[in-house]
């Protein structure tokens, strides 16, 4: 008998206090709702009770579960209904571009050591990377990878050729070289949740198509393609609302061994053969190995 009156009242106490404290609202994905009032709430549940709890014990819902909550529902003392949409545990979507220095990490030396001052400089020049990525956990996603890479000499050096057939010419030796690379990419991330910092390793493969629209004594275009890959870290500083700072190195790696070569039409036809023999039975091809420094700006959601 004493049972039951303890029982009974606890459970008109309960009911005070709820009437007392006003109720949220959940509602739930299925479209139904739940009057009652939250406890409180983490990233995995929300703790609450109701009238109907028994003996006023809480009861505890998945976020999963949850689309909305409302609280302060029922309060007639406050008419700002405060919503608090379901929150994300991680961001899934990411979009970032990087930009800055490049450095071929050997010299080519494809006309003997008087021109190696031609090809030391060529070593150097810039990037641009495009990055999107999936996340199918807090830390592993899946994506795609665009860099294009520029390297060109800033000035023609003076070049003298004589000819097996005795002609002599006389022009400049110049390179612009373009390197892009169209690459899957494996996404690790790991981020503190006390901090705005993290850090953010990609790796990966794919392919790179290379373009030289260089000079020797007249004009050619020089092309090739290559698989190689790719990796990089970051660090990325949190700005707020999405959006972040990323601080990268990337290192990717290519050596280019078959090559298609097009000379202009006023090229010397004994020079052009002797080019083309050139980068036909070129020995251990151009390297294309980098090393890429950069800043940039992305987006996650």
């Amino acid at each position: 008998m004493s049972y039951r009156i303890v029982l009974y009242l606890s459970s008109i106490f309960t009911f005070l206090t709820l009437a007392s404290q006003g109720q949220d609202l959940l509602v739930r994905i299925y479209g139904d709702t739940i009057h009652c009032k939250i406890d409180k709430e983490d990233e995995r549940f929300v703790y609450y009770r109701t009238k109907s709890s028994n003996r006023g014990e809480t009861e505890i819902i998945s976020r999963k579960e949850v689309r909305e909550i409302l609280y302060g529902w029922e309060n007639s003392t406050n008419l700002k209904i405060a919503p608090k949409k379901f929150a994300k545990e991680y961001e899934t979507i990411q979009v970032s571009v990087q930009a800055g220095y490049s450095l071929i990490m050997t010299i080519d030396d494809l006309y003997g050591d008087e021109f190696e001052s031609v090809y030391e400089e060529v070593r150097e020049g810039v990037f641009v990377d495009v990055r999107a990525n999936y996340f199918l956990s807090k830390e592993v996603g899946l994506g795609m990878l665009y860099s294009v890479s520029r390297y060109n000499t800033n000035s023609s050096v003076p070049v003298l050729v004589n000819l097996p057939s005795g002609v002599d010419l006389v022009g400049d030796l110049s390179h612009d070289r373009e390197l892009k690379y169209y690459a899957l990419n494996l996404a690790y991330r790991l981020e503190n949740n006390k901090s705005n910092m993290s850090f953010q390793f990609d790796l990966g493969f794919g392919l790179l198509a290379f373009e030289d629209e260089g000079e020797f004594i007249d004009s050619y275009q020089l092309s090739s393609g290559s698989l190689g890959g790719h990796f990089s870290a970051a660090f990325k500083l949190g700005l707020g609302e999405g959006f972040y700072l990323p601080a990268l190195i990337s290192l990717k790696g290519f050596r280019l061994t078959e090559f298609e070569f097009n000379p202009s039409a006023g090229m010397n036809s004994e020079l052009a053969l002797g080019l083309q023999g050139l980068y036909d039975n070129l020995e251990g091809g151009i390297n294309a190995n980098r090393i890429q420094f950069g800043l940039g700006l992305g987006f996650a959601f």
